[in-house]
């Protein structure tokens, strides 16, 4: 694992992991979005996103209302066509980002399937990879993505 703060190309910081219970995030800092770790034979899903052109997890917004937990199902699902499987709740990612600049926090959760989906592309990515954590991170793969990746598939 990578020494944090890391930064990616567009100059975005992955600040901390935290770990918190997951009862807690109602109470802590806003959480806009949630990440998904979906591991099969000890590789991560990756789609390549059209917005930053770029390997990535699924994920994505919160809608109003939703919980992270929903939301992590949610984008799962739209992105990649993975739907009802387990999400265990892993960890809360730091961000300094850029465009606008802002510091977020994200909820990551983690999903273990136990046989390879099959995958549905959306409007919002191109293609779908597995990765397997320990592999180099090559040019266009999200290096903040690939440490999260990491620490929470071999969590």
């Amino acid at each position: 694992m990578a020494d944090l703060p890391l930064r990616d190309r567009a100059g975005n910081v992955l600040l901390a992991v935290h770990h918190p219970a997951e009862s807690d995030l109602p109470r802590l800092v806003p959480l806009p979005a949630a990440l998904v770790v979906a591991v099969h034979a000890g590789a991560v899903l990756l789609m390549f996103g059209k917005w930053r052109r770029q390997w990535e997890l699924p994920g994505g917004m919160r809608e109003p209302g939703e919980t992270c937990r929903e939301a992590a199902a949610r984008e799962l699902a739209e992105e990649t066509g993975i739907r009802g499987v387990a999400l265990t709740f892993a960890a809360v990612a730091e961000f300094a980002l850029t465009e606008p600049a802002r510091r977020e926090f994200l909820a990551v959760y983690r999903t273990e399937l136990t046989i390879a989906p099959r995958l549905t592309l959306s409007d919002e990515g191109t293609g779908f990879r597995w990765w397997p954590p320990g592999e180099p991170v090559d040019a266009d793969l999200s290096p903040l993505d690939a440490e999260l990746a990491a620490r929470v598939a071999t969590a």
